[in-house]
């Protein structure tokens, strides 16, 4: 690492910008944010059909591991006017299987081309891509995307987006290849309208892993829903609707009325597009399928993930950088969360606090010249920025062992091995660790003999670089990080650490002073990195992330 105690002038480093809060949301969308959806759509059976049926085996199986619309209904009869409202938000009128009754409207294809991403409709038994009219075992009515004019018409585009089934199984060979908006139709025997629903649900055991074991599905976020268009007229046109994928939450069972309008509305938010007609704008995302259970909305539109400290029982504070690049505060007294405070700056990382005494915070941040920079509070007033120096290949993570002691720890431009920088009470010296660290460093001392650091390796890995009072030794962890780990401490020698799976949801380890326990699930679906701090004298550690729409979230556990 190479060192650098005066770095010239905060106007370089983390120049006072204008004070503008990050804007509370007036809604917290908890639909997470997706790279793929897919859907199936399959034909003419009831809800009670179909859930809970012998005839059904695979469907049913999918239960518990995915997410069941218990309320969910069809939006008419018959059929075309169904997939016309799940792809453009209306029935438009058309009351009828009809084969000329062409759309001139926008649709959910419009909408993710001008978002910048891909779709594709694949079509079981279709002749040929594009193909207009119907060619038994494929029938036109169950492709809604040929009725809309600038489809069908833009004969390019038509072609290389409304394809045959066949092509599905080439776009899954990698994520890059696969469509974020995936619309999927069976044959008229495999999606249950001809043929039986012991039929439909082979067919599905047998497609259906195709997509759930796909690079799409097991490297990015993905859900797939399986849908019926509508019942078979002899009910009250409930239609079972099953989720699989990120953030869906297992075993769940939603009795939230829904209908294909809520589906649309559903990926719209999901892929992040504007809505079509007055029916998607008024209908309900499917947020309760995502696991958002167990955190509360703390609020804000911020840029980075977010740390906090704390130095007293009932004390949090939380930090992040806004959407003007500034570090902004927010204070929790243990009833209320105080009003949004900026500290001006450039950062280029996310921020890292810590507390050694009553009344003190010190933040950390790497800014716009890559160096190392510090901000202090003694309750009363904000220090000034100082640098620390250093060329920063990652965001810092702060610890404290005791009054006036800081330890600090980065990644330096040797190779990303990992550093740390002390104070004293009265001057700071680097010291370099080793290693190599793909992930910024979760720092958290347990004891004033005690510090563990925590970084994801090569492997992917939890490693852990733990000083005993005498000297620094490193540990696997094991486990798949897909973001930077955050630790806490609640008692001296006792552990917690955080991160963000595979399946984007936080999990947890803990060491009780001997033995590190199993990995435990703490829910929720982020795309970001969790920050987590225990509050003095209690066992209770404050969990934070970043949303699915930028707003900071809030959960808590109990710790080890």
């Amino acid at each position: 690492m190479v060192l650098r105690r005066c770095i010239a002038g905060l106007a370089g480093g983390l120049a006072l910008v204008g004070l503008v809060p990050p804007a509370t949301p007036a809604a917290a969308a908890t639909t997470p944010a997706l790279d793929h959806v897919f859907v199936i759509v399959m034909e003419n059976h009831g809800y009670s059909q179909l859930i809970g049926s012998s005839s059904a085996p695979y469907l049913n199986s999918l239960l518990p591991s995915g997410g069941l619309a218990a309320n969910y209904f069809a939006v008419t009869h018959p059929s075309l006017p169904n997939y016309l409202a799940m792809v453009g938000g209306s029935t438009y009128g058309i009351t009828s299987d009809c084969t000329t009754c062409w759309v001139n409207a926008s649709n959910i294809a419009d909408s993710v081309e001008s978002a910048g991403k891909s779709w594709k409709t694949y079509q079981e038994s279709m002749p040929s891509a594009c193909f207009v009219g119907d060619s038994y075992p494929y029938a036109q009515k169950h492709n809604p995307f040929i009725y809309f004019n600038d489809v069908r018409n833009n004969a390019a585009r038509c072609q290389s987006h409304v394809v045959p089934y066949t092509q599905l199984s080439t776009d899954l060979r990698s994520a890059a290849s696969t469509p974020n908006y995936a619309f999927i139709t069976p044959n008229m025997c495999n999606d249950t309208h001809d043929c039986t629903v012991a039929t439909g649900d082979s067919w599905l055991k047998q497609q259906v892993p195709l997509i759930l074991a796909s690079p799409a599905f097991t490297s990015q976020r993905s859900i797939l829903s399986i849908v019926w268009d509508e019942d078979d007229s002899s009910g009250t046109n409930q239609v079972p609707m099953v989720m699989l994928g990120s953030g869906v939450s297992a075993a769940y069972r939603s009795s939230v009325v829904y209908n294909h309008y809520s589906l649309l509305r559903t990926f719209e938010q999901q892929l992040g597009l504007a809505t079509l007609t007055a029916n998607d704008l008024a209908a309900s995302s499917m947020s309760d399928f995502f696991s958002l259970s167990g955190w509360s909305l703390v609020g804000g539109v911020i840029t980075s993930n977010p740390g906090a400290s704390s130095w007293g029982a009932t004390r949090t504070d939380l930090f992040v950088r806004g959407t003007d690049s500034a570090l902004w505060h927010r204070p929790w007294n243990g009833t209320t969360w105080g009003n949004w405070e900026s500290l001006g700056g450039l950062l280029t990382s996310d921020p890292t606090a810590v507390s050694w005494a009553t009344n003190r915070i010190d933040v950390f941040v790497r800014g716009t010249d890559n160096a190392l920079w510090h901000r202090s509070s003694d309750g009363t007033a904000w220090s000034g920025w100082d640098s620390m120096g250093g060329i920063l290949t990652s965001g810092p993570s702060a610890a404290s062992r005791g009054t006036n002691g800081l330890d600090v720890f980065v990644t330096g431009t040797d190779n990303h091995g990992l550093w740390q920088a002390t104070w004293n009470g009265s001057r700071w010296s680097w010291t370099s660790l080793g290693g190599i660290s793909t992930s910024d460093p979760g720092a958290v001392a347990s004891s004033s003999g005690r510090i563990d650091v925590f970084v994801r390796g090569t492997d992917q890995g939890l490693w852990q670089n733990t000083w005993n009072g005498t000297s620094w030794q490193w540990t696997s962890l094991g486990g798949v990080l897909t973001s930077t780990p955050a630790a806490s401490s609640c008692s001296s020698g006792h552990v917690d650490v955080f991160l963000m799976g595979t399946d984007h949801g936080i999990w947890r380890r803990g060491f009780n002073g001997s033995a590190w326990g199993g990995w435990t699930s703490m829910g929720g679906v982020f795309g970001g990195e969790p920050g987590a701090v225990c509050q003095p004298a209690t066992t209770s550690v404050q969990l934070f992330e970043r949303g699915p729409e930028g707003a900071v979230y809030q959960s808590s556990a109990t710790g080890i």
